[in-house]
């Protein structure tokens, strides 16, 4: 009996695993990879144990592992580890409710027999800490869709068996094997509840093959529970939401953006150092200039403050992190998608403690021109408050700028008018 329920057991297995690699299509969704500590849930189960008549002889004395029925309580652990596969952890006591019996019986084996007397003893007690692993049939036959409520699985396992004889008062610890089928349905999103028919084979630790201390008896449950899921961690949602933000077309995009702005760094510090050579070079002419005639001195200063102006203002198109934060239509509120570019570019300012940024608000052209500039102020002035209130930036390395609608992309109502961009500042 034993091996034709293994074999039953092992084929049904070997099936929904074959029709796992063959149900799943181009068109499957791909399964999220989570960390260790997500989808872990927790439940109680609750068993209807049946167990049948088991015969055994100890020399001249015979006994059963007593026939009948009891019902017990249990925990279970439970983890998701791919589309339609669980690890489970499961503890079960059954001998919270028993069934009386009337254990006189006659047993005969080759000419000779033995008489149990009547003690009107109850069901045997056992209890039960095992692992199993689960297996989703309608994963195993059809496309995975995780928007499905009922499912159909497959299970097997084993672990610590501690069973006791009350007709003989013998009792043993072993090793208990168990598999079944069970069908789960999902009320919502954490909580399921779930119904099993499960075999229990139970042995001897010692020498499970050597008889009589080899497999002694067998229990048929029938069991209900219920399962709370603890879902994904906040981890592993953060983690889901930049791989979404960052597909790999995007990624390779900002790399490519990445070593150009490198390159136009690169060229800027050397179109800095020349023109520091060149502030020097006036700084002599001006010199010069004085000593050759003080009526030109103050012609020569104001055009050096008209080249240091003009050196700020390039830093708008020399030193621009490469993405910026965009608005709907009249808001000012950074939103839930947007603020991972908040924590980005308050992360890069983390890691570069001498970093100063400039934080610049636009607007399109839809109100008037008033509006608009008090508009790309808030913009501005609300990021920076997200940077030094939620991120801990030093405010003093942060500072504001506004352009109304004075700077426009294509078309005057394009989204990416409004907008709020961040320049690195050069001292």
């Amino acid at each position: 009996m034993l091996k034709k329920v293994s074999k039953i057991v092992t084929l049904a297995c070997l099936l929904a695993f074959a029709g796992n690699s063959f149900a799943q299509t181009a068109e499957t969704p791909e399964y999220p990879q989570y960390g260790f500590w997500s989808n872990w849930g927790i439940g109680v189960t609750g068993s209807f144990n049946f167990q049948p008549d088991v015969k055994h002889v100890f020399g001249n004395e015979a006994f059963k592992w007593g026939e009948g029925y009891n019902a017990g309580l249990g925990l279970l652990l439970q983890k998701e580890v791919e589309r339609g596969a669980w690890l489970r952890f499961h503890w079960n006591y059954t001998d919270l409710a028993n069934c009386d019996r009337d254990t006189t019986h006659t047993l005969g084996e080759a000419g000779r027999s033995w008489r149990i007397a009547n003690d009107s003893a109850t069901m045997d007690k056992h209890m039960a800490f095992t692992g199993e692993f689960v297996l989703s049939l309608n994963n195993s036959f059809h496309n995975w869709k995780p928007e499905t409520r009922g499912n159909l699985y497959v299970f097997a396992g084993g672990g610590v068996a501690w069973s006791m004889n009350n007709s003989r008062g013998v009792d043993n610890l072993g090793v208990q094997l168990d598999g079944g089928l069970g069908f789960d349905y999902r009320i919502c999103d954490r909580s399921h509840l779930f119904i099993e028919l499960e075999a229990d084979f139970i042995a001897n630790i010692p020498n499970p093959w050597k008889s009589p201390y080899g497999w002694h008896h067998t229990n048929l449950l029938a069991t209900v529970g219920y399962i709370y899921n603890f879902g994904i961690t906040a981890a592993d949602q953060e983690l889901i939401a930049q791989r979404a933000l960052l597909t790999k077309e995007q990624f390779d995009n900002l790399e490519e953006e990445n070593e150009a702005l490198k390159k136009e760094v690169a060229n800027a510090k050397d179109n800095e150092k020349k023109l520091r050579g060149q502030l020097d070079n006036l700084a002599n002419e001006n010199d010069q200039l004085r000593q050759r005639a003080l009526a030109h001195s103050q012609d020569v200063s104001d055009s050096l403050k008209g080249v240091l102006n003009q050196l700020k203002n390039d830093q708008l198109n020399y030193y621009a992190i490469p993405f910026s934060v965009l608005y709907p239509n009249d808001g000012w509120h950074v939103t839930d998608a947007e603020m991972i570019k908040v924590k980005a570019v308050s992360r890069i300012m983390k890691d570069n403690p001498d970093l100063k940024i400039t934080v610049v608000g636009f607007c399109d052209y839809t109100a008037s021109d008033e509006y608009n500039m008090k508009l790309s102020q808030r913009r501005a002035e609300e990021v920076k408050r997200l940077m030094v209130k939620k991120y801990g930036i030093d405010e003093n390395r942060i500072t504001c700028d506004w352009k109304g609608k004075t700077v426009a992309f294509g078309d005057i109502h394009y989204e990416l008018n409004r907008r709020v961009s961040f320049y690195r500042v050069i001292e």
